[in-house]
Parts: structure tokens; sequence; C-alpha cells
């Protein structure tokens, strides 16, 4: 039950239709309810401001049908260096014809549908002729040379007291002051230390001794002018993460770059995230050039290697910014290069969505606690498998990958089935799905009275929670519960429910 009290409540929603008794149609979906967005950050995109776009909100409600709570408005602004635009019509630095109009419909649509609306905001990007008036605004090398992006973006001094940070914060201020529910702080990764010019010396910069200062103010300016209002900082590549994780911000946010390629290592991403900051939800930036549009790939195998990635993050107590648009797929950092779902994949994704939503306080709570490594596989027997293939927590192909977690009150498996893959590269489409594994038994250490055990995966059509049945077997620490799990296809939960009293 839902009180003022609560922070946050997932809720699964079945609607039957009935004709004379019999059932005709069945249908699934989810709503939580939270007292502020940034409790469960489900973030998506948008980067299509043209004029032609104006009066069509279909992607607006294709977010919400993946229950997208928090929209990042990427390359809405007139230059990086002067973000709101002055006219309707402009030219981005990119090249593309935009219309402002259309950026407020569109933040208007956000907020008609609940959501939150960030301004994307590079925080050290000014084109070439901003530098050129300025130029002791800017990082250099050790050669003298201003550091930048493709020759158009150049990366000016954030310490804090220069006139950029000055600048910048201004901007962003006036973007929350034009209608965002905040900022989406980027960087590119580099460089991690420059060379600035004050007073005609140069002087050495460590930029990530600068960020989390520059996330405070941006923090504390925006926060002036909506209470409610909120930052977003890129780490690319994780970095420089143990800097700016406690720093003033909603979410830990991370764009994955090699060499975090393998599925387990988004994982070990998402536990030291949560290990630095525990109460900020952690997204990942996590990019699927499988589904390029120019790339040719065959979709399916995208799609096989989609499911996978989300699964991997979704179970590791993750978010993943990848959907946006109308039915749009994120495939490389440009936003405006991204894929379309095919519509029979868009109904599987969003089951997994509708998963989340559902069961996110039993997935991400800042309360759970990883144990995979000490309750199952190897000298451990707290928790043991029998099926046709490996169990083990290492995520390791041609094995289900266990994640254990337990917070008061719950015990939850996460399994994620990787037997008969050819790789676990998260950025690669696959061959094939998984090969099914039926009737896996589990035994499980009784430490406190159970009250249920029960199951769901989001591959199942049906979204339907299974309790399972059990026996009280004997085990070499006391007394063990005994169950089968029917079928596990990519992703299934198994939850232990304790009784409240011995």
């Amino acid at each position: 039950m839902f009180t003022e009290a609560t922070e946050w409540a997932g809720y699964g929603v079945k609607a039957t239709v009935l004709c004379n008794e019999a059932v005709v149609s069945t249908a699934y979906t989810s709503y939580d309810i939270a007292d502020h967005w940034g409790r469960a950050p489900r973030y998506g995109f948008l980067s299509d401001f043209r004029s032609e776009e104006s009066g069509d909100t279909r992607d607006v409600d294709s977010m919400n049908k993946f229950h997208l709570n928090v929209i990042q408005f990427y390359d809405w602004m007139y230059r990086h260096d002067d973000l709101v635009p002055k006219e309707d019509e402009f030219i981005d630095p990119m090249g593309r014809t935009m219309s402002y109009k259309v950026v407020r419909e569109k933040v208007a649509a956000v907020h008609g549908k609940g959501m939150a609306a960030m301004a994307y905001g590079a925080v050290y990007a000014g084109l070439k002729d901003f530098l050129q008036a300025r130029p002791e605004w800017g990082l250099y090398n050790r050669q003298g040379d201003p550091f930048h992006l493709i020759d158009l973006f150049y990366i000016m001094d954030i310490t804090p007291d220069s006139p950029w940070t000055d600048h910048i914060v201004e901007q962003f201020r006036q973007a929350v002051q034009a209608g965002f529910d905040g900022i989406h702080m980027d960087q590119y990764g580099f460089p991690k230390k420059a060379v600035r010019r004050i007073g005609g010396e140069e002087e050495l910069v460590d930029l990530a001794e600068c960020y989390p200062a520059l996330i405070n103010r941006t923090h504390a300016a925006v926060k002036e002018i909506n209470a409610e209002a909120g930052v977003i900082f890129n780490n690319v590549g994780n970095y420089p993460i143990s800097k700016t994780a406690s720093s003033d911000q909603e979410a830990l946010y991370i764009e994955v770059w090699p060499p975090v390629v393998r599925l387990r290592e988004l994982k070990g991403l998402i536990d030291h995230a949560r290990s630095l900051d525990p109460h900020k939800p952690v997204i990942l930036s996590a990019y699927l050039p499988s589904f390029y549009p120019e790339a040719g790939h065959d979709k399916e195998w995208a799609e096989n290697g989609a499911l996978l990635t989300m699964a991997s993050i979704f179970a590791s107590g993750g978010y993943h910014l990848l959907l946006g648009e109308d039915h749009g797929m994120l495939t490389m950092p440009y936003y405006p290069d991204y894929a379309v779902m095919r519509p029979e994949f868009a109904v599987e994704v969003r089951r997994y969505y509708d998963f989340i939503v559902r069961f996110g306080v039993l997935i991400q709570d800042a309360q759970l606690e990883d144990v995979s490594y000490t309750y199952t596989a190897g000298v451990n027997t707290e928790i043991t498998f029998e099926g046709n293939v490996p169990f083990a927590p290492s995520g390791d192909i041609d094995s289900v990958w266990t994640i254990i977690k337990r917070k008061p009150g719950y015990q939850i498996l996460q399994l994620i089935n990787l037997a008969g893959l050819e790789d676990d590269y998260w950025e690669h489409g696959k061959k094939q799905r998984p090969e099914a594994q039926n009737d896996v038994v589990c035994t499980l250490l009784i430490e406190q009275p159970i009250e249920c055990i029960y199951t769901a995966s989001p591959d199942d059509q049906a979204q339907e929670v299974i309790v399972l049945d059990y026996e009280v077997v004997p085990h070499g620490q006391g007394l063990a519960a005994r169950f089968t799990l029917p079928s596990l296809r990519i992703w299934s939960m198994v939850v232990v429910k304790f009784s409240l009293q011995e």
C-alpha cells in the first residue's frame, strides 16, 4: 500500500477482457509511484527537433509506453557555449536546421506525461570562434595547442576561478529557467590533465579535481530556479567516478567504452559505483552499434545481443540509457544516428521495462547486498543448482550466471542464461539466443523462516508471478528449501521472502 511516507513502490497490472465469462484477451503492464524521478531514473533521449516535428508527440507517447521518466534533450541548443536559442529557427554546430519552438513543445509534452526534461550541456565545450576571442579561457597541451574534439568543440578551463566556469554555470541556469528540469553534464573523457594560461603564466590542471566543484555549483544553481531540478554528470569510460560519486547529483552515470567489453564487466561498473554511493542509482550509457543502420547487420542478431545486455545491466541493479524518440535505440554517442526497433522486438523490450518497473524495489534497492561469491559455487553450499550447465557467479559463456543479493526480509536470485553463446561481448549481437534451461533444481539453506518463494521473468509473455512449491531437506548446515525452476530462457528472478516472525 502506497502512503505519503512511501518513497518508491512498483506494481504490476493485469487486464482481462471477458465475454460471456470467457477470457477473450489479457494484457499486462506496470507502473510505479515515487517521490522524485531520481528515485528510479529510467533515462531516455530525444534528438530530433526539426520544424517538421512540430505538433508530433508520437515520440513522447512511445517513451511513455516504455516507462521512461527522465528524458535527455540531446543537442537541443543553439551553441555549446550559448545554449538557449534566441530565434525559433537556427542551425546547430553540426549543421542541422533546428526549431526552438519544437524543443519547447517537446519539453511541454514530456512534462505532460510526468517525465523530467534534462538539457544536454557539455561542461567545457566552446566553439573555435569563442576560444579565439578568449584564448585565456581555454586548455592546452604541452605543445601549446588547444585541446578540441573534431576541430569543432574546444576544451575550456573548468577550474573554479576560471571565467568559463562562471559562464557555463550561468548557461545551465538559463536552461532550467527556460523550462528544463536539470542538466545532463557531459565531458569527453579527455584531457585528463591540461595546461591553462592565467596572468601570462602556465598552470597544470587536473580535471578530475575540478569536476566535483563544477557539479556541486551547477546543482546549487539549478535548484535556485527549480527545487525539483537536478543534474547528471557523465563519467566517460568510468572516469573519474571515484572523484565525482559524492557530488550533488541525482545518479551515477557511466558512458561505457573499451576496455569494458564483456557482460560481467558491466556488472563490475555497477558494483563499483554502488560501493562509492549505494544511495545513488547507477545508469550505464551502453550503445549498441550492432543496430547502427549503416552497418547492415541482421536485426535478429542484434536483438539477441541487446536482450542479454539489458538483462545484465538490469539484473545487476543498474539502468540503461538506450531508448528514445519513436522506438529508437542508441547505436553511438551521436544520438541522431539511432536505430528504430522492429515492432516485434519492441514488444519484448517493453516486457523488460515492465519488469524493472514492477520489481524495481527488489532489483535496485540501495539496501541490497551482493553475496554472489560467498553463497554459491565453489566451496559455498548455501545455494546450489542442478542443471545441464554450470551455475556460477563468474558470468562465463556456457553457464548460468548467478547474481545473488539480499536485503532485510528477502534473498533474491538473478539468473542469466549464457549457455550456447558464441561470445560474451555486450556490444555484439548473437547468432542465437541462449539454450533454454528447464527444470533447474535449487537447494537453498534456510537461514530464517521462509514465507514464500516465487519467480518471474521478462521473457514470459504472460508476465505472471509463479509461486514455487518447495520441500524441506537436510543440509550440511541445517535445513534447506529444495525447489524447481521450470524454465530459464534469458533472465529469471527468484525471490525468497522471509517470514517477519521467527
